[in-house]
């Protein structure tokens, strides 16, 4: 089995984690590839090293070493080219992560193809103007339509075939896949879903409103927003917190389920409330 692993070496202690993992991985039988970039952090191992790209598209499975944000990145990566990914928490809250960081006996599991793929919605958003696709961009959290530079509102009007659901004003909207319903959505008052759901959440961002709140759409629906801005105040669409895009006055964003799902290995029995409890709810306590 050719195992890749991609490590946030900007973490604290994921350096030495990564070395760890590494090693187990290697001493279990797997064939272990980093990308060239870390090859200094990793001289003394029997990894061997290529580019990011080739090491992704080589391996039968991706390892994330991290946040979720570094799980969310790879994860997607790895979607794009049929492979699954495991995530290894070094970060605060790991949501999406397979097992801590002192949980690495699992990796034998791994070794052994005794795992289970979670399959994941994504969302695809392609952005047009005067019906010509500008860009489309994938998520596995969420797509975000916030204002711009200025603490001011702005106008957000949403439809879904073709009828009006909602206008608005406020600072944002946040369309979010189950698995992003824990991130912003959450933290903006939306509902939490288990990821084993197909639907699509509409979340408002401080609505100047007593009505607004969330809406639920089946994962067949595509949802059309437009966001409308004052001279000084172009709104952005924001991919998974981790890509930004200005938006024109006259663009639209067609958002709808993606084709492609994100596979994340499961290397144990937990389910998602088992996992929301640990990671979220005890952690108030």
């Amino acid at each position: 089995m050719i195992i890749s692993v991609f490590p946030n070496l900007n973490n604290k202690g994921v350096s030495v984690l990564a070395v760890n993992v590494v090693n187990r991985l290697i001493s279990g039988g797997a064939e272990v590839y980093l990308s060239e970039e870390h090859e200094a952090v990793f001289a003394k191992t029997k990894a061997k090293f290529d580019t990011f790209d080739k090491a992704m598209s080589i391996c039968d499975c991706a390892i994330a070493i991290g946040g979720d944000g570094t799980t969310l990145n790879i994860a997607k990566k790895a979607a794009f080219l049929g492979k699954p990914a495991l995530g290894i928490n070094a970060g605060r809250l790991g949501f999406m992560s397979g097992i801590e960081r002192d949980e690495l006996g699992l990796l034998a599991r791994l070794i052994n193809n005794d795992y289970i793929i979670d399959e994941r919605l994504m969302l695809k958003a392609t952005i047009e103007r005067k019906g010509q696709v500008i860009s489309s961009h994938h998520c596995l959290n969420d797509i975000v339509v916030s204002r711009g530079d200025f603490a001011r509102l702005i106008d957000v009007s949403i439809t879904c075939d073709g009828r009006n659901v909602s206008n608005m004003r406020s600072d944002g909207v946040i369309i979010s896949t189950p698995t992003g319903s824990t991130a912003y959505s959450m933290a903006a008052g939306g509902p939490v879903v288990s990821p084993e759901a197909d639907c699509i959440i509409e979340t408002p961002i401080c609505p100047h409103s007593l009505m607004d709140r969330s809406i639920i759409f089946s994962a067949d629906k595509e949802l059309i927003i437009k966001a409308n801005n004052d001279q000084n105040n172009s709104p952005i669409m924001t991919v998974d917190g981790q890509e930004a895009v200005n938006l024109a006055t006259d663009c639209e964003i067609h958002i709808k389920t993606s084709d492609i799902k994100t596979k994340l290995i499961k290397l144990k029995p937990e389910n998602f409330y088992e996992i929301l409890n640990k990671k979220i709810i005890e952690r108030r306590v």
